[in-house]
């Protein structure tokens, strides 16, 4: 398997930890994240670094990469998606850069089209692709780097939000929350700082998420958990913003 793009793009001090990270992968994380890598090293090829943003699994994976180190990926239970928000000119350019399986409207989102990567032998990969403004919806990228390759991503605190809207008894999504706030934590923002970026009734539903979540998994899960003490406090502020 040959992600072109991101291989032609990577610096000769990369190519070793590339190789030893991806000769280890799972699938489909070594599919969907290579085709991840590739994409980005396409559209900052072509000057579109910041017109998309990735959201969804692979943006909290790339977060907790960014934090704990690149050998978090083996560990990764990846999907066969990439959620990806741009404008239009991304969508033209990859049209124009990849060879599509398929490419079919959504029948009930307008602005969202699933767009099939892999052929013949390969695993699965597909690109969901959001138009419209998403700047709006998903805020201002985030820029991670992986082996040199810049990826943009939902920051983690909307990564946190978008969670929030998904069925509580996914279990999965609740690990991303603890995920995110365990990089939150690393990068020195407060629980008071994450509470108030939630405003009405997501303040409730994070709350029931953090005590769902500690009740489900253990705490030297992977290591994704925010501290004790950070958790405990977050949870006070939120219970005292609800009240209020």
């Amino acid at each position: 398997m040959t992600f072109t793009n991101l291989e032609n793009a990577l610096k000769d001090n990369q190519i070793e930890s590339y190789l030893d990270l991806f000769g280890h992968l799972q699938e489909p994380t070594k599919t969907v994240l290579g085709y991840t890598l590739d994409v980005a090293s396409f559209l900052d090829l072509v000057g579109l670094r910041k017109e998309y943003s990735v959201f969804g699994g692979y943006a909290v994976l790339s977060h907790l990469m960014s934090t704990y180190g690149p050998g978090v990926a083996k560990l990764w239970r990846g999907s066969t998606d990439i959620d990806m928000a741009g404008t239009q000119k991304v969508l033209n350019a990859l049209k124009s850069g990849y060879r599509f399986h398929s490419n079919s409207q959504s029948p009930n989102v307008p602005d969202k089209r699933t767009l099939k990567l892999a052929l013949g032998e390969e695993k699965e990969c597909k690109i969901d692709f959001s138009g419209g403004n998403f700047f709006e919806k998903y805020g201002i990228p985030k820029q991670n780097s992986h082996f040199d390759i810049p990826l943009m991503v939902v920051g983690p605190k909307r990564l946190i939000s978008g969670k929030l809207q998904t069925p509580l008894n996914e279990s999965q999504h609740a690990g991303d929350i603890l995920g995110m706030l365990s990089v939150l934590e690393r990068r020195e923002q407060s629980p008071e700082d994450v509470s108030n970026f939630f405003v009405g009734p997501d303040r409730a539903k994070l709350l029931q998420r953090l005590n769902y979540a500690e009740q489900k998994f253990q705490r030297d899960r992977l290591g994704f958990f925010p501290s004790e003490d950070y958790l405990k406090k977050l949870k006070k502020d939120l219970a005292r913003k609800i009240v209020n």
